[in-house]
């Protein structure tokens, strides 16, 4: 880049502190300009990776060996809204159909899941609510409508959807292995385990269920020509 290296003979002894670490004097500025300038440039090894933590990574004995959804999550309320969100938000179970006439099913959930029973009693909220797009609801599409439980986890074992950032290793499908590479935490994860960042491609947005839920008409509302009726709705 222009700037004159520094050779070691240049580098006196008394300018090298305890461990090898060089104390640079007024003649090596150019050198560490330049190589302040070389590491501020954006790069792949500039993107963190995740920790688990950060992640909110959960394996899967911690969730029960279900997927995660608003149905296996103690915040769920009875009447089927969240305590994060407040009483206008339903995070309920939407069931469709596809042009062929497939039956399809969409299960609510989101980056805060935390698993256990919702609860049975009169619904309760957090002093300060949430909205959805700050907790990344979405509703994930189970493999078949009808099962006990549909949602979200790695590798779409148990009933739930895989994640788009779980990798298999041959020509296994991904729901048929017991681990993957999960290429945000760089690193091998339960197939049954989740995390925060799950993303699907074909996940229903909660504005898009939402419409729904208010009975819009379905040409309204992007995909929604998988969706037909709301679960457990009185006027289907």
């Amino acid at each position: 880049m222009g700037e004159r290296s520094v050779a070691r003979d240049e580098i006196k002894s008394k300018s090298v502190e305890p461990g090898g670490f060089v104390e640079y004097g007024p003649e090596q500025l150019d050198k560490v300009n330049t190589q302040r300038r070389d590491k501020s440039q954006p790069d792949f090894y500039g993107v963190p990776i995740l920790t688990d933590q950060e992640a909110m990574y959960c394996t899967a004995s911690q969730i029960g060996h279900k997927p995660a959804s608003c149905y296996t999550c103690d915040i769920q309320q009875s009447d089927l809204t969240c305590r994060l969100l407040g009483p206008e938000i339903k995070v309920a179970k939407v069931q469709g159909s596809r042009d062929n006439g497939e039956q399809i099913e969409y299960w609510p959930c989101c980056g805060m899941h935390n698993y256990g029973q919702p609860q049975t009693g009169a619904p309760t909220y957090s002093e300060y609510l949430s909205t959805p797009d700050e907790v990344g609801l979405v509703w994930i599409n189970a493999p078949k409508p009808g099962q006990a439980f549909g949602g979200a986890n790695c590798g779409g074992s148990n009933g739930g959807d895989d994640c788009d950032h779980y990798r298999t290793r041959g020509r296994q499908e991904k729901w048929d292995t017991d681990s993957g590479l999960c290429i945000v935490l760089q690193h091998d994860v339960e197939n049954g385990a989740v995390c925060a960042a799950w993303r699907d491609d074909d996940e229903l947005k909660w504005n898009e269920a939402a419409q729904l839920m208010r009975g819009d008409s379905k040409e309204k509302v992007d995909k929604t020509r998988l969706v037909r009726s709301i679960v457990g709705r009185d006027d289907k």
